[in-house]
């Protein structure tokens, strides 16, 4: 259980921190990905209507919150009896989502970082680099976490939007006409990308009971999702004017090419990419901070209950810096994306399920216990 005494996250620093977890790989890939299923500009309905369902999945990840506030869903679960095994068990799956998770978005990073900055660095050193990096950020605990996300997300948005209002003149409307050509269903088809592109609010789970009782509302952090819809969707939007939706498939990371594009001042500023790159690796940085972050904790709080965490993080590091390096070329890369955005899907449904099955056999214990003492009485 968290101590009262511990730092208390406010909602401002929720948000900020969802947007932080958030804005990571998704940013890059997305376009083309849509491009790639609907062969229509229409993937910013998709992302509109996935961004809709991710709010109500926030709300109910907020309503259940309320049920333990102090306690972390492993925690509430793990109370008494049998719940300690399924807690247990659910940490284990955690743990065995957010290495790869980590895993992945460092291998990202580090092909981003080789293909547009430091193209002589072996990637195995610009890796560790990358993994060390984040692993001090870690030893500065959630606090220091929600500074770096309250410090660095400004900076994000603004250099997204930049990217995109000095793109304007690039831009072609007919790009994106006609809309739904093929009908609604094919954007509905494209819903699970979309959805990928929100993992991140399982730290929801976890975090929430950082936060005060009176904090514990839905519509604090449903802002910083619509920051982030908001965002994806002009990303999208930007990229089929600008590039084409032919453009955006054939290529790798589409907001990396849009940035390519930018002429600001008529030449003062000629090649913003290399900016653009900076920033992503703040957003990044971020996000790997937060999941190494989760990752140590639940080793540490829900599966051993150590008091040092040194060790911990370690272990985490290493384990994610040799699984980085196990897809041999970017599409077996994109791969172990895809799976683990499936089990980063299926935790949070899990959970969620797991969840409220408890507070309900809790209520109807309850319940019994009280007509007990009345039929007593």
């Amino acid at each position: 259980m968290i101590n009262q005494d511990h730092y208390r996250i406010s909602p401002v620093e929720m948000a900020v921190t969802l947007i932080a977890m958030l804005l990571a790989i998704g940013v890059l890939t997305l376009p083309r990905t849509l491009a790639e299923i609907l062969d229509t500009a229409d993937g910013w309905i998709s992302v509109l209507i996935s961004g809709g369902i991710v709010m109500g999945i926030v709300y109910l990840i907020v309503q259940l919150q309320k049920q333990f506030p102090g306690q972390n869903l492993l925690e509430f679960i793990g109370e008494k009896g049998i719940g300690k095994w399924i807690a247990k068990l659910l940490a284990v799956l955690f743990v065995l989502y957010f290495i790869p998770y980590l895993a992945y978005e460092a291998r990202v990073l580090t092909i981003i970082v080789r293909m547009f900055l430091l193209d002589r660095t072996p990637p195995e050193i610009t890796q560790a680099i990358i993994l060390l990096t984040t692993t001090y950020a870690v030893s500065k605990g959630v606090q220091g976490i929600i500074h770096l996300n309250l410090m660095f997300v400004p900076f994000i948005l603004v250099v997204y939007f930049v990217l995109m209002i000095f793109n304007i003149e690039n831009m072609t409307f007919n790009e994106i006409l006609p809309v739904l050509p093929k009908g609604i269903m094919p954007v509905l088809s494209a819903l699970e990308p979309t959805m990928f592109a929100f993992l991140g609010i399982e730290l929801l789970f976890f975090w929430l009971a950082y936060m005060k009782v009176s904090n514990l509302r839905a519509w604090p952090l449903n802002v910083g999702i619509l920051f982030v819809t908001i965002l994806y969707t002009l990303i999208v939007i930007v990229s089929y004017m600008t590039l084409s939706v032919t453009g955006s498939i054939a290529t790798v990371f589409p907001t990396v090419a849009l940035a390519k594009e930018v002429e600001i001042v008529e030449g003062l500023i000629e090649r913003f990419e290399p900016v653009m790159i900076v920033i992503w690796i703040m957003a990044i940085f971020n996000t790997m901070a937060i999941i190494q972050l989760l990752a140590v904790q639940i080793i540490k709080k829900d599966l051993f209950q150590v008091k040092k965490s040194t060790w911990v993080s370690g272990i985490v590091t290493f384990l994610a810096y040799l699984i980085a390096f196990i897809p041999n070329s970017i599409q077996e890369v994109f791969t172990m994306g895809d799976l683990v955005s499936y089990a980063g899907a299926a935790l949070i449904l899990l959970s969620l399920v797991i969840g409220y099955m408890k507070v309900g056999i809790r209520k109807f214990r309850k319940r019994n216990q009280q007509h007990g003492k009345g039929i007593s009485k």
